[in-house]
């Protein structure tokens, strides 16, 4: 069994996806994937390397702007994550982040709400990743013709009053973007009437702690992983060398941060969060958002319907409809627990219902839209 050393960086969602990935490819090739712990220092490195005499190396660079160290892995077949660009390896690869895409679909949602003023608001340190998602934004918010504002830490709150409103902001990360979130708060300012926001990397343990939910973009982390194996192995085999690949965006996850609901009374925007948060549970109730709507069936039936023109069983259904096309097209998940995933307990109701809305069996709609890669698994 050969031993691969992975120099971790960073103890985020994005990480463990990566690394899940990865083991996922190890697996198959009868490699164990030894991490290394938020290596600090040059003295870490050599001593991993002493210490388990790997095969190879993946060294995440992802919070740093520093030159590759290349010196530490000289004829020891290596890839680099997310590397500085424009500090790349002279002898090895590099996959890495595609961060002008991701901004570019979060700031393409930002921009379908008709925003009058756009914001960044970016990562605490230097890093290329931050840069270059700030530069795309910039760029394409520029075309607008809008205002535009770089978001300072000391002044978050009072920058934001003073931009025309609805402000758009897209935010480095998702935990950036709880900080704009509550900045918008303390300058009196509601989400996402006044201020839309919307974050990268969509960890829910922060897009589902705020209310309404935090807009953010998915990147398949965990198809990453499966690259740096694949690469990771050319190396190894001598057909490697210095070169980018790239990973990126999935999917943009869309929540009520960026959700502009005009004319809707709190009532019936309280009733869409809660949906929208408990739709695939098969227990959701028109009598549970009643509930918490804090009044009757029959009048939470009868507001819902006149402010959004639709039933409160319809939302419901649609947004299991709109998840099921996800998982039959984005997964290989057996069509039995994507029906389970989806809120259904049965699945005659679940394929009956999704043949009248879709024209189609789910088994065909996945033959018809199945991609094996998504469309940024590309080489540069």
């Amino acid at each position: 069994m050969k031993i691969i050393l992975f120099f971790q960086s960073t103890t985020r969602k994005s990480w463990f996806e990566k690394l899940h990935g990865l083991h996922r490819y190890a697996q198959e090739h009868d490699w164990f994937v030894q991490v290394v712990e938020r290596y600090a220092a040059a003295r870490d490195v050599r001593r991993a390397i002493a210490n388990w005499s790997p095969a190879g190396c993946i060294v995440d660079r992802a919070m740093t702007n520093s030159r590759a160290p290349d010196m530490f892995f000289r004829g020891m077949p290596t890839v680099y994550l997310d590397q500085s660009p424009e500090k790349a390896s002279a002898e090895h690869p590099c996959l890495l982040h595609d961060s002008a895409a991701c901004a570019a679909l979060a700031a393409g949602e930002l921009f379908s709400q008709g925003c009058k003023s756009y914001a960044y608001l970016g990562y605490r340190k230097t890093v290329h990743w931050d840069t270059a998602r700030l530069e795309r934004f910039r760029e394409l918010a520029s075309a607008t013709g809008k205002p535009f504002a770089v978001l300072q830490r000391n002044s978050i709150a009072s920058t934001l009053k003073d931009l025309p409103k609805p402000c758009g902001i897209l935010a480095a990360n998702d935990y950036c973007a709880i900080e704009a979130w509550h900045a918008a708060l303390k300058a009196d300012l509601s989400v996402p009437d006044d201020v839309l926001i919307a974050g990268i990397d969509n960890d829910e343990t922060f897009c589902e702690a705020l209310s309404p939910g935090l807009t953010s973009v998915e990147t398949d982390f965990e198809r990453a992983g499966l690259m740096l194996g694949e690469m990771l192995s050319a190396e190894m085999t001598g057909n490697g060398g210095a070169r980018t690949e790239f990973y990126g965006p999935l999917r943009l996850v869309r929540r009520g941060s960026t959700m502009l609901l005009p004319g809707l009374s709190p009532m019936v925007r309280k009733a869409k969060e809660y949906i929208r948060r408990h739709a695939f549970e098969p227990t959701l109730s028109i009598d549970m958002v009643a509930a918490a709507m804090s009044c009757s069936r029959s009048l939470a039936t009868k507001r819902f319907r006149k402010e959004t023109g639709t039933s409160i069983l319809d939302e419901i259904h649609d947004l299991r409809f709109r998840r099921m096309c996800e998982l039959l097209s984005k997964s290989s998940l057996p069509i039995a627990l994507v029906v389970q995933r989806c809120g259904y307990e049965s699945d005659g109701f679940a394929k009956r219902f999704f043949m009248k809305r879709a024209g189609m069996t789910m088994r065909d709609y996945r033959k018809a839209n199945l991609a094996p890669y998504p469309a940024w698994a590309r080489r540069r």
